[in-house]
């Protein structure tokens, strides 16, 4: 199994690599369809999306992770002569489950969108059917090399997969577009099925060619093996059930409390676009990074669950790494919230909310690690609990808040979602380890950096000639280099730069040392 792609670090560097390019195409492929099928071709793809992604998580049963998870536990014992049974024991299940979920939903497509009052929405459900089997497929694969820490290979796949579904369906609606709408559409959902196709071939190529294989008998029976998948994967769909049904809560609740704040509908909706569409966005952009340290961080949890002392450093360093990168992020959307709503989104109204999610929103890229740690130590039962209780505050601060404040309680009601949830899984993790917390690197280095970033950043600010007479973008470019310059500098100098970071890095600045 030893590849190039082996190395944990390096790997998670190129998933984070592929993630950013595919969310820079993602976002131009919005840009190209709105341009091309308008608002209304727009409306109905995203129509269809909560039953798609209700479709995926049915389809899967949660099977991808729990398959990773046995398989990163078994690398760890050593018993690699399992590992052929458990992958194709999990390939089986997600081969029968997408392909019956695939036919239920395209038979009953224009049944569950009829309420919605879109044909077109039907038709285009029917056409991505398909891709709910590739993708089904496909994520048994991917849990593979997440399991053997290749992910790597993940990223590049999905970034493949990007390319071909914008590049095609550009064409593709472009050349349906004499046809009409509905015609259109087709070509979005064919692009995407194709997309998928696609990146499930080059996936299936990267296995193929260092599938497992071991002379042993394996140790664990097929029973077994289909018992402990269900077992970790029921828990886990569930799980993604109920954030789903959170979140199309949160969609409803917030209009309604907006308009008993005395609202009309049209001002509740717009109230709802910039908190939701800008705000949200913006303070979720961070994401692509601990969602690359939650993926990395899933079987490294799995394989020391049973050394406290490996676990215990392990956790310390995945929330070190999550300061260190939150903190930065965390004063420029509060210190620019003003500029950065109005330059990307047009959308100044959203900056009062950026700013409140912004003053605490450590606790939202915290609750990725926290998550996944929980989620590799195989605790599913305290992520419910966890989810529930949390879900239970936000929608109840939702409906109490938002009369009162309006879009600005929507934005208290997030803090406290994330602020809650993170607070019990950390208990949860207190509970289930011997967990020392330290403080010094996580939250005191960090901290001093981000403070001295700060005033020199301002320093900057405030001794810009106003004779050179800067455009605003220059200015925001020059106060946000030097604010991180200082802020990496300092880290550096208090030793504050997470492990992992110092121990790859340091070699390159060794040669360079040499070589002058």
């Amino acid at each position: 199994m030893q590849t190039k792609f082996n190395n944990l670090f390096w790997s998670a560097a190129i998933l984070l690599v592929c993630n950013f390019i595919s969310r820079v195409l993602g976002f131009v492929y919005k840009i190209i369809l709105v341009r091309l099928i308008g608002t209304a071709g727009i409306g109905v793809t995203e129509m269809t999306g909560p039953v798609y992604s209700f479709a995926l998580v049915a389809a899967s049963m949660g099977i991808p992770l729990a398959a990773g998870r046995l398989l990163a536990l078994e690398i760890g014992r050593h018993n690699h002569q399992n590992l052929r049974r458990i992958q194709r024991t999990a390939m089986i299940l997600l081969l029968v489950l997408g392909s019956l979920t695939t036919v239920i939903c395209f038979c009953f497509a224009p049944n569950l969108l009829a309420r919605f009052g879109s044909a077109e929405g039907a038709v285009y459900l029917r056409y991505l059917c398909p891709a709910i089997l590739l993708v089904t497929v496909c994520s048994g694969f991917r849990a593979y090399f997440q399991a053997t820490k290749q992910i790597g290979i993940i990223g590049i796949s999905q970034n493949f997969e990007q390319i071909v579904r914008v590049a095609a369906g550009s064409l593709l609606v472009y050349l349906a577009l004499p046809y009409g709408l509905g015609a259109a559409v087709k070509a979005v959902a064919l692009a995407t099925v194709l997309g998928e196709a696609c990146g499930l071939l080059f996936i299936l190529r990267a296995y193929l060619g260092q599938r497992p294989h071991n002379p042993l008998p394996p140790t664990i029976s097929r029973a077994d093996t289909v018992l402990r998948l269900f077992a970790f994967g029921a828990p886990v769909t569930v799980q993604r059930l109920l954030m789903s049904a959170i979140l199309m809560l949160q969609a409803l609740l917030i209009p309604l409390a907006l308009q008993k704040s005395g609202l009309s509908p049209a001002a509740a909706t717009d109230a709802y676009g910039n908190f939701s569409g800008v705000a949200l966005s913006l303070i979720h952009l961070p994401g692509i990074f601990t969602a690359t340290l939650a993926m990395a961080l899933l079987p490294s949890i799995a394989e020391s669950d049973n050394n406290p002392t490996m676990l215990n450093s392990r956790i310390n360093q995945s929330l070190h790494i999550t300061a260190v990168i939150a903190l930065p992020f965390m004063l420029l959307f509060y210190r620019f919230a003003d500029e950065l709503c109005s330059w990307l989104f047009h959308a100044p109204a959203a900056a009062d909310s950026l700013r409140i999610l912004a003053s605490a929103a450590f606790f939202i890229y915290a609750q990725t690690a926290l998550t996944s740690i929980l989620q590799g130590m195989g605790k599913l039962k305290a992520l419910f609990a966890g989810l529930i209780i949390s879900g239970g505050v936000f929608l109840a601060a939702v409906w109490l808040l938002v009369p009162i404040f309006g879009i600005t309680g929507a934005a208290l009601a997030e803090l406290l979602f994330a602020g809650t949830a993170c607070t019990i899984n950390y208990a949860f993790l207190r509970h289930f380890t011997a967990l020392r917390l330290q403080v010094t690197n996580i939250i005191i280095k960090p901290l001093t950096a981000a403070c001295f970033g700060v005033i020199t950043a301002r320093t900057a600010e405030i001794l810009l000639p106003a004779a050179l007479n800067l455009s605003s973008y220059t200015n925001f470019v020059i106060i946000c280099a030097t604010g991180s310059a200082a802020y990496l500098l300092l880290l550096v100098w208090l030793d504050g730069l997470p492990r992992v970071f110092r121990h790859y890095l340091r070699p390159l600045f060794i040669k360079k040392a040499k070589k002058s």
